[in-house]
């Protein structure tokens, strides 16, 4: 069996993700997105639950051991949004990020989050997707942390352009140029071969209509810049130095647009997807709810103190 051919396996849900509650929610227009609910934490800390939105494509694999980790103390909800294989959409359903936020609002509401001490962590896309809802104060947390949010959706140009004129099929035959794209311009897959491969994985599994239309309606196009200003909800806002997909000194700029943001730069991707966001979370948590001090920023690149 050839690398590619390893690339492309889809690998057996696993033992813990078949342990969640699984549900399909019905979102403002009809579409139903897929939930997974963990439940029973077997040392339960503070009553706070966990609101867990991934970004554009992910699959669960790439969050599984930060979701289990989390779940030995808290109750997680991973939220997988419209654009995943798993979602049944209605015909014509909208892609674009300032309307896909409102499957959060009414997430909220059907898991009665609303109701509960709660707080989300998101990354990219979905860190997107909070911003837009804390902006309108469509939903509620106690606090936010956003992983190298997508405030812009950056893709290379060539995608934008022959993306929209390529039929599905068409698309599908690109896959092999955007995993040597993502093993090259992304994740360094050197020194992170686990992270190039489940981003790897999430190019493999994910429905080519979908993520289409999709990149159509955001690529290059979403800009998110305007409503930061208008959040004031306290955020923890997570870089990671040597991250070639989400560059940190991009993540830092957001962070300084937010009036109520801490930088924290874990260093590197895998330690942005482990057992480091586990404890930064712990951390948050025990400041949201005044059992613990209040987090302080990390740079490590010095070049952002500079604009401190």
């Amino acid at each position: 069996m050839n690398k590619e051919q390893k690339e492309s396996e889809i690998s057996e849900k696993s033992t813990f993700e078949q342990s969640a509650k699984e549900q399909y929610i019905t979102a403002f227009d009809g579409s139903k997105l897929r939930i997974l609910s963990f439940e029973n934490p077997e040392q339960p800390h503070e009553e706070v639950e966990i609101m867990f939105i991934p970004g554009m494509l992910t699959i669960f694999p790439r969050w599984e051991k930060v979701v289990k980790e989390l779940n030995e103390h808290y109750k997680v909800h991973y939220i997988e949004s419209r654009e995943k294989s798993t979602s049944k959409l209605v015909k014509k359903a909208p892609m674009k990020i300032e309307v896909m936020r409102e499957d959060l609002d009414g997430i909220e509401k059907a898991l009665g989050l609303d109701k509960k001490q709660y707080i989300t962590i998101s990354s990219s896309m979905g860190g997107a997707m909070i911003l837009e809802n804390l902006a309108l104060k469509a939903i509620s947390p106690k606090g936010s942390i956003l992983i190298s949010p997508g405030v812009e959706v950056i893709f290379p140009k060539w995608s934008t352009i022959l993306i929209p004129i390529m039929p599905a099929f068409g698309i599908a035959m690109l896959k092999p140029l955007v995993r040597w794209y993502l093993r090259n311009k992304t994740v360094d897959a050197d020194k992170e071969p686990e992270q190039a491969k489940l981003y790897i994985r999430s190019v493999n599994e994910a429905d080519i209509k979908k993520m289409k239309k999709c990149i159509v309606k955001n690529a290059n196009k979403y800009d998110g810049w305007d409503i930061l200003p208008k959040v004031k909800d306290r955020i923890i806002l997570v870089g990671a130095t040597t991250d070639k997909a989400h560059k940190s000194d991009f993540s830092f700029k957001v962070a300084r647009a937010l009036t109520n943001c801490t930088f924290v730069d874990l260093g590197t991707n895998k330690a942005a997807h482990d057992t480091p966001l586990v404890e930064l979370t712990k951390d948050f948590i025990k400041e949201l709810t005044n059992t613990g001090p209040k987090l302080e920023e990390k740079i490590i690149n010095p070049e952002f103190s500079k604009h401190t």
